[in-house]
């Protein structure tokens, strides 16, 4: 099994934690966001040019949400799915809320605050940070903040799709020096280092260091 993507991607690292979560065994290969999402040999396997990309055997398939699913079907055992038809429901929506609200603030912070300045060697947009700190962030962070238990994870004590997706956005934020203020969603704030404490998603972001290291050197 072949996973292609960069692992500081939320995205990729969503899948990178299912795995961790199954005990299932992939190689890692690195596809760099820019560039390398319009050769050819990767546009052969996602002519979306996006990451990540999962090949398993004669199967290629994109977006982490349906490899995600695939690899809950394939490896049931270790189920990333709440039990209870509503609560699956639910952790659905939540990981769509993710990747459409979330994520675009988060992403704003790494690519303004993390990469360009240190990668790129440009400038940061200081009034698009502003704006993603001051208005953009809020409401998502309010919603989320309803949405959290004050005890457990989002669905129990099982980890799942959902808390899989919103923490693995908000670590792309922290990387950009934005972390959810404790004061302000005191639930959200205390949830996320919940997860963070859980093995699968310390071993996901020890894996990530190096990485890390490389832009900001």
């Amino acid at each position: 099994m072949k996973l292609h993507g960069a692992i500081i991607s939320p995205n990729v690292r969503k899948v990178i934690v299912t795995c961790l979560l199954k005990g299932i065994d992939f190689e890692s290969i690195t596809v760099i966001p820019g560039p390398d999402l319009k050769k050819p040999e990767f546009l052969k396997l996602n002519p979306l040019g996006m990451i990540p990309v999962l090949e398993d055997d004669d199967l290629t398939i994109g977006d982490s949400n349906i490899i995600m699913q695939y690899l809950d079907d394939k490896y049931p055992d270790v189920s990333v799915y709440p039990i209870d038809v509503k609560d699956r429901a639910r952790a659905r929506w939540l990981s769509e809320y993710a990747g459409s609200a979330l994520l675009p603030c988060c992403g704003v912070m790494f690519r303004e605050v993390l990469v360009k300045p240190n990668y790129y060697k440009q400038p940061t947009d200081e009034q698009a940070v502003n704006e993603t700190v001051n208005e953009k962030f809020p409401p998502v962070l309010d919603y989320l903040e309803e949405q959290t238990p004050a005890t457990g994870l989002l669905f129990g004590e099982q980890i799942c799709i959902a808390d899989i997706n919103v923490v693995s956005m908000l670590v792309t934020a922290k990387y950009g020096g934005y972390s959810v203020d404790g004061e302000r969603w005191p639930k959200l704030s205390a949830y996320v280092h919940r997860v963070l404490s859980l093995p699968a998603f310390k071993q996901c972001l020890a894996a990530e260091k190096e990485l890390l290291n490389k832009i900001t050197a």
